[in-house]
Order: C-alpha cells, then sequence, then structure tokens
C-alpha cells in the first residue's frame, strides 16, 4: 500500500503542499517503513499496520497474507485506472494532441487496472460466459504488457507535441545543455531561457550525465522529452525481464498456483512492470521535463544485470546514475550491502561516475560546486513543498538538518538491516526506496518527481519477490504471502504527478 498513498499524495495537488496530499505521503512513508522492517525480521509495525487486514481476514476465515495482497493489488488498480480519468492536468499542453494525450493515458491506466482485476479474479469460479472468460483471460495475459506499453507511449508522444516549449526551467535547461554539447560548451556556464516563473537561468543543478544521455534524442528528435520517455520504456522492459515468470503460457493465474495461492503463490501480475510508466499524472510529469526516469531506468538495469549475473553491465548502469543526479548517491551504502552487488562494485560504480563529471569538475571546479552542489545545498524552504519541513514552514517552525540526519539513520538502520536478513535485490530496492522517501519526505523543497524514485524502486522491490517453491524464493515480503498474523503491509508499485514549481529542478 505505500507505493498506493504516495501516489495518491503527489496526484492530489499536482505535487504540491496540502493537508491530505501530505497525510498520504505520511502513510506510505509509514508502510514503506514497515515493509523494510518485515524484510529485516521485525514484525511489530507490520503487525500494527495491517490490523485492520488481519482482523478481516479472521472473520473470513482466510490467511491475511490472502487478503492482504488482494486488498493491496485492488488499491493500485484503483489509483492506476480512476488517476488519468480524474487527475489530467494540461498546464502548458493545449489543442487535439492534447486531448489525444488524455485518452490514451485514461485508456492505459483502464487497461492495467483490468489486468489486475482480471488477476485477482483467476481463482472465482468459472462463469458461463466464454467470451467474457476470454477476455478476462487476455487481459492478465502478456500481451496486456505490450497494449498498456504502447499505449503509454503514444500518450507520452502526443504529450510533447502538445506541449511544444512548456514555461518551466527544466525544460529549457535541458534542451539548451543537450544542444550545447555538441558545440563543445560547458553546461555549468550556460545561461538559460527565463520563463515567467522565476526559475533558473544561470544554474544546471544536475550531474552531467543527465544531458549527454538526453542529447541524443535533442539532436535526432529536437526534444528531450523523447529521451525521457524511452528511459521509461527501458524500466518497465528491465523490470519485466526481473518478474519471476508464470509456470503456464499467457492467461494463467500464474506462478503455477491460483489466486488463493493453491499452487505456489499469487498471480503473476503483467501490469507490475508498468507501474514505473503508468500513473495518475505521468504524461504531466513528462510534459515538464522531470529527469527521474533516466534514474529508474539506470537503476533497474543495474538490478537486472546484478540478477543475472552481469557484474560489468550492472556497474555501469549504477555510475550513470551516480553521474546523473545526486540523490542515487544516497542509495550506495544500500548497494554495497547488497551481497550480489557488493562493496567492491560499488567502489567501481563510484569511481566511473567520478570519472565520467571529472572533465567538467576540472574545466571550471567554481562553477560546478556552485551549481552540482551549493545552488542545491542553499534551496529555502518553501510553503509548497510537499514534505514535512514545507507543513512546519506554515506554523513558523525551521526544522534543520539535525532533523533530516535523524531520519537518515533511521532510514539506513532499517535497510541495512533487511539487506543483512535477506540480502537480496528486494532488501536492496525496498532499503533504498526508504532511505529516498525519507530523504525526500524531509527535505526543504520536495514535490512530485522527487517521490516518483523511491515508487519506482518500490516497483523493483515487488518484481524480485519471488514466493516459495521457486528459485529465489524467500521469505514473504512486498505483497506477497506473509503468515496469517501478519498482514502484507506495503510495498507496492509507483504512481506519480509533479507540479510546475518555481525553480522546479530536483
Amino acid at each position: 500500500m505505500g507505493w498506493g498513498a504516495i501516489a495518491v499524495g503527489i496526484a492530489a495537488k499536482d505535487g504540491r503542499y496540502g493537508g491530505w496530499a501530505l497525510a498520504a505521503i505520511l502513510v506510505g512513508w509509514a508502510a514503506v517503513a514497515a515493509t523494510v522492517a518485515l524484510l529485516a525480521g521485525h514484525r511489530a509495525p507490520a503487525r500494527l499496520l495491517g490490523a485492520p487486514v488481519s482482523l478481516a481476514a479472521r472473520r473470513l476465515g482466510r490467511p491475511a497474507g490472502w487478503l492482504g495482497w488482494r486488498v493491496a493489488w485492488a488499491a493500485v488498480a484503483l489509483v492506476v485506472g480512476l488517476g488519468p480519468v480524474l487527475r489530467h492536468p494540461r498546464y502548458y499542453a493545449h489543442g487535439p494532441f492534447a486531448t489525444a494525450a488524455d485518452g490514451l493515458a485514461i485508456a492505459a491506466g483502464l487497461l492495467a487496472a483490468a489486468g489486475v482485476l482480471a488477476t485477482l479474479a483467476a481463482g472465482a469460479p468459472p462463469r458461463r460466459h466464454p467470451a467474457l472468460a476470454r477476455v478476462a483471460a487476455a487481459a492478465r495475459g502478456r500481451w496486456a504488457f505490450a497494449a498498456v506499453l504502447a499505449l503509454a507511449v503514444a500518450a507520452g508522444v502526443a504529450t510533447v507535441r502538445a506541449a511544444p516549449a512548456p514555461e518551466i526551467d527544466v525544460f529549457h535547461l535541458l534542451q539548451e545543455s543537450s544542444a550545447g554539447l555538441a558545440h563543445g560548451k560547458n553546461l555549468y556556464h550556460q545561461v538559460w531561457p527565463a520563463t515567467p516563473h522565476d526559475g533558473l537561468v544561470d544554474v544546471y543543478p544536475y550531474l552531467p550525465a543527465t544531458s549527454v544521455l538526453l542529447a541524443p534524442f535533442r539532436l535526432a528528435l529536437g526534444d528531450v522529452r523523447y529521451g525521457l520517455l524511452a528511459a521509461g520504456v527501458v524500466a518497465a522492459c528491465a523490470v519485466r525481464a526481473l518478474v519471476a515468470r508464470p509456470a503456464k503460457d499467457a492467461g494463467d493465474a500464474g506462478y503455477g498456483g491460483d489466486a488463493g495461492y493453491g499452487g505456489d503463490g499469487p498471480p503473476w501480475m503483467p501490469v507490475l512492470p508498468l507501474l514505473v510508466l503508468v500513473f495518475p499524472e505521468s504524461c504531466y510529469a513528462l510534459q515538464q521535463s522531470w529527469t527521474e526516469p533516466l534514474l529508474v531506468a539506470c537503476l533497474a538495469v543495474m538490478v537486472w544485470a546484478t540478477a543475472r549475473g552481469h557484474g560489468a553491465l550492472a556497474v555501469v548502469a549504477f555510475a550513470l546514475a551516480l553521474a546523473s543526479k545526486q540523490h542515487a548517491a544516497l542509495l550506495v551504502p544500500v548497494a554495497a550491502a547488497w551481497p550480489a552487488f557488493g562493496v567492491r562494485r560499488a567502489a567501481a560504480a563510484c569511481a566511473l561516475g567520478l570519472a565520467l563529471v571529472t572533465p567538467w569538475l576540472v574545466a571550471d571546479p567554481g562553477a560546478f560546486v556552485h551549481d552540482a552542489v551549493r545552488a542545491n545545498l542553499d534551496y529555502p524552504v518553501l510553503d509548497h513543498s510537499l514534505s514535512v519541513p514545507g507543513w512546519a514552514w506554515h506554523f513558523g517552525v525551521g526544522l534543520g538538518f539535525p532533523v533530516a540526519a535523524a531520519g537518515l539513520a533511521g532510514a539506513y538502520l532499517l535497510a541495512l538491516l533487511a539487506a543483512r536478513a535477506r540480502g537480496d535485490a528486494t532488501a536492496f530496492a525496498a532499503g533504498g526506496a526508504l532511505v529516498l522517501v525519507t530523504m525526500v519526505a524531509l527535505n526543504k523543497q520536495s514535490f512530485f518527481n522527487h517521490y516518483t524514485l523511491p515508487m519506482a524502486l518500490l516497483v523493483l522491490a515487488a518484481a524480485t519477490v519471488a514466493p516459495p517453491g521457486r528459485p529465489g524464493g524467500a521469505s514473504p515480503a512486498i505483497g506477497a504471502q506473509p503468515a496469517a498474523a501478519d498482514p502484507p503491509v506495503a510495498a507496492d508499485p509507483p504512481v506519480a504527478a509533479d507540479p510546475p514549481v518555481a525553480g522546479g529542478v530536483g
């Protein structure tokens, strides 16, 4: 439920502060923390948050895991299906392409939700309508992934066409810096066109790999947002490659078992990988050019490569993430604690990431430190920040760095305990999600895009859980099948939406 709560929180006010929006974020944060604690072997938080599910399951005479898994996925279906219908802000999008983008996004969301519901109903008694049965089997079959992916990509392309020049600093600085690379320009020296929202005009707040990765799309297609859309597709395909495949062909309940857990475990959800790409206001996030899809793609490839034994590719993928955006550095301790990746590969990724940014660092150390370090640290607290400091600011209370440091220390402790207890990709992804969502919730300026990265890590965590009896199977976690007394608490996949905020760079 963590993913769903965070998705609702960021979509409620387009990523800006609001009482109910922040409450949803805090619920999601607590659910993620309880999930990581469960992975670490501490069941008390999960029991506390899952008490209503346990009570309902006892009254139904069912295991808590059986009911909890259904409740969690029903919530995901609700968020994914209704999100695009209820929330499709346009801002800078207009014309027939905007209408097409809305329709395609709604179709993708409804089809994804139908796939979830069809899978949930897979173990129900058969109906007397063969045609409906065939439709349901198709909705939960392998074709559903391709269909939803195609709709999401079409919606993304229509969004870019509908908003060719959004009035946000992120778009302009990415466009100019990516084009400038072909002419040998230093992106930490460039000046961007001013926007009506008092955004950045002479600061490049990211690390250079962001523009390097997007430059081919800027030069070939004229818009960096096609690169962000492509990154989302890469992430979804990498997550799909991670998901434990069904034992039978398309249309199965999956995992070789039925929806009542009569076989090896709960049904496989064909739409799970798509939750890094399909979520409420995802087209709006693309319109604004927020760069999190690059990090999501790099981390998804890193996890896939590590799981498949491609160590060099995993190191390169993580290094690209580290050289793209500063937030990725928070994942280094968690990656080092993951035995399959380990300290040596984490160190190699850090060294390679440093090598990738060194040309800009050497060219002008002062400009690099000013833009990539000082500008981010010196941001003031904003009262519309969707974070605890943003909330406190409304009451004249300033929460300094010690509060964030204490929160991160607790998150790292739980993440490292989970890594020690499980030592698998699930612990890495869920622990990393907890660290990042803690940082974002306690940051001075947090908006829609900042929450989408931990949401994507929750999808990775869910994708890497294998049920008992299958290769890689492990103890119950993340929407899988905990013991009856321990309902599944929450690491769900991601959803998102971002607002056009002044200085909307993350």
